[in-house]
This record gives C-alpha cells, structure tokens and sequence, in this order.
C-alpha cells in the first residue's frame, strides 16, 4: 500500500474516531486538534498528532495540486475556444499553402521567440500583419497553433512528429520539440530509423543520437548495413551523415571487444 494511501486512510480513522488521539475527546468542529492543542500544549509531540497534522498537510497539498491542474485545464480549454474562434479579436493572418488563418500576436510571440522578433521589429509581417509560411504544410502550422494556444498535440504519427518537430525547430518551441523526439524515439523502428537519423540530424542532436546509437545496436557490423538500400540510399544523398555513421560503428565495435577482453 503507498504511503499516500495511508496516510488518507489514517485522516478518515481521526475524523471519524477523535479518541484516536491518545484518549483526549477532541471537540466537534473543524478544527478539532487545534482546539485540542490549545488545552494541552504537548499534544503536538504525541505519535498519533504527528501523524494526524502529517496526513491533514497531505491532504490539503493534494487538494491542492488537483485544484491547479484544473485550472490549467479550464486555461486551456478557454484557449482553444480562442483559436476556433481566432476571428474574434486577431489581429495577425498566418498565409499557408493557399489558407489564411487569423491568429493572435500576444499569444504567438508569448510562446515562440521567433514571432516576438517579428513582431516587435519593423519587419513586414508586422508592417502588414500578415505572415507568409512557404516552407510548413498546413496541416503542421495547424497542429503547431493547437499546442502554442493549449499546450497540447493532436495525435501524432511517425510523419506527423516529423514535420511538428520541423515547425517547433523553425520557431523555436522547445517544449514541443522536445514531444516529438520523445514520440519519434518512442517508436523507433528498423523501418524509421533512416528517415529519423536525417531528421535529427537537422532538427535535433538528442534524436540523431539515439538513431546512431539504435542502428549500431540492431545492425552491428558495416559489412551488413553497407548492403542494405537505406545506407547506400543515404551515403548518395548525404555523404557526410553516412560517414559519421561508419566512424559510430566503428567505435562501438572497439568498445564491444574492449569489454570483452575485460
């Protein structure tokens, strides 16, 4: 049983049996024990006291941190309602593959460093208050104004994590790059892996990393992956990449015979 548990099963025990309290009849309101302490000032000392207050300040720090996250939930949900109806009060259109979506500058440039550049000089964008976005899908920009207004993704895919953590790289979202190399690691597979160590390569050293290090340890030896379509597929495209790869591979099979002489 957790100690949380407990403790809520010991504050129900005190409040519905006050003898608990080493036999002394606490008064019946609220505030019982410090009644109690009032008339004999050494309660505090006593096992059961101790623990009653422990179990109260549990309770109360419970409460509220339940209340916080409740609020940040209304918080978020209040803003979504605001980008649904970003019409209202938008004072910025965000131009993306043929759409014009309104948005809001205060919350836009809030939350990305790249927008509060924009808008705080005298750049176009602010000039005319419109931002041409050529270089997003659409369906990217969208899921990017849902987590910069709510804190929140939609579900996400191997294909949409990727183009999110291009978006979140471009404006410099740190929270949310940091979901999508969680997700992108989270289902790393022999199938994705190749797109992801490009990927990381230019959106996150983290990710482009774990690729190295997940290739190394399911191919092991470069006589087996120089065979395969996806190396020479990435050693004609990016020649560089591929290179620090075999260097990857190498170390890790000088490592691995290290430790086995050992």
């Amino acid at each position: 049983m957790s100690a949380q548990r407990t403790q809520q099963m010991l504050l129900q025990l005190f409040q519905h049996d006050p003898m608990l309290l080493d036999g002394l009849q606490r008064p019946q309101r609220p505030d019982g024990l410090q009644e109690a302490q009032r008339h004999t000032p050494n309660l505090r000392s006593t096992p059961t006291a101790y623990i009653y207050e422990q179990c109260t300040s549990s309770a109360n720090e419970e409460s509220k941190e339940k209340i916080q996250l409740k609020s940040l939930e209304e918080l978020s949900k209040d803003l979504e309602r605001v980008l649904a109806e970003s019409s209202r009060f938008a004072d910025v259109t965000l131009k993306c593959g043929g759409a014009s979506i309104p948005a809001h500058k205060i919350i836009l440039s809030a939350r990305s460093p790249v927008f509060a550049a924009m808008f705080v000089n005298p750049m176009k964008e602010s000039l005319r208050n419109e931002v041409d976005i050529t270089d997003i899908h659409e369906s990217a920009l969208r899921d990017l104004l849902k987590y910069v207004y709510t804190g929140k993704t939609c579900d996400l895919t191997d294909s949409s994590a990727a183009e999110l953590l291009n978006a979140a790289d471009k404006y410099q979202i740190q929270d949310l790059k940091a979901v999508c190399v969680y997700f992108l690691k989270n289902t790393m597979s022999l199938e994705n892996v190749w797109d992801i160590l490009v990927l990381g390569d230019f959106h996150s050293p983290d990710l482009k990393s774990f690729a190295v290090d997940y290739i190394c340890k399911n191919y092991g030896e470069f006589c087996i992956i120089e065979k395969t379509q996806e190396y020479i597929a990435l050693r004609e495209k990016r020649r560089d990449l591929a290179l620090e790869l075999v260097e990857s591979l190498v170390k890790n099979r000088e490592e691995k015979r290290k430790i086995s002489k050992n």
